[in-house]
């Protein structure tokens, strides 16, 4: 049976748990992952949403499996479905810091979904997707720095623990980073969120290290 036929849409599923045992089997059996693949692009809507959910659970376990399904998550990011676009950006998310040259390719993209995506749940995942392409050298993390400083703010301040996550990794690849970050993690570090607050004094651990 094909393991696209087994998805949670195609089976009258309502829960994840279809889409869970589609994805161990895609672990055991990776050239499964390419069918999966085929049906992220397709016109049934719940049907990408459930491949790139396969996609994710596949990558939050083995996320070197994902890596070759790149480009056609990052197709999606565009999708007019909102599940759609946050499972496949979640996906990327866990695979950016393994293809560093198309996660750098893709920062454009990331940049833009960060400003106007009305999801909440895709610009965090997009911002998680900036801190581990600033995860894969100096470079690239002095391309994402700005992009992660202007995170901090868009949406009234609303992803800023991430952002700072973000901007830890950034300054553990790229120490001349490090005082302008310890001043930024200084500046959150009384924050009214406790996450963003722990986000914070962990930048300032970092930059002091670097």
């Amino acid at each position: 049976m094909s393991i696209v036929a087994e998805l949670s849409s195609q089976v009258g599923d309502r829960t994840e748990e279809a889409n869970r045992v589609a994805a161990e089997r895609c672990l055991d059996h990776p050239e499964l992952l390419a069918e999966v693949a085929g049906a992220l692009t397709g016109k049934d809507a719940a049907l990408a949403g459930d491949c790139a959910e396969v996609m994710t659970k596949v990558a939050e376990r083995s996320p070197g499996l994902v890596v070759p399904y790149f480009g056609q998550l990052a197709g999606l990011l565009s999708h007019k479905t909102t599940r759609v676009r946050w499972e496949a950006m979640h996906a990327l998310a866990l695979i950016a810091d393994l293809a560093p040259e198309r996660a750098a390719a893709l920062l454009p993209r990331l940049e833009q979904l960060v400003r106007n995506d009305s999801s909440t749940i895709v610009r965090d995942y997009a911002i998680d997707a900036l801190g581990q392409t600033a995860k894969t050298g100096a470079d690239a993390a002095e391309r994402v720095y700005p992009l992660l400083m202007e995170a901090l703010t868009v949406w009234e301040g609303k992803h800023a623990a991430r952002a700072l996550k973000g901007l830890r990794e950034a300054v553990g690849q790229a120490p001349q980073l490090a005082l302008e970050a310890m001043r930024i993690g200084l500046e959150y570090a009384e924050h009214a969120k406790p996450t963003v607050r722990k986000a914070a004094k962990a930048l300032v651990k970092a930059a002091e290290r670097s």
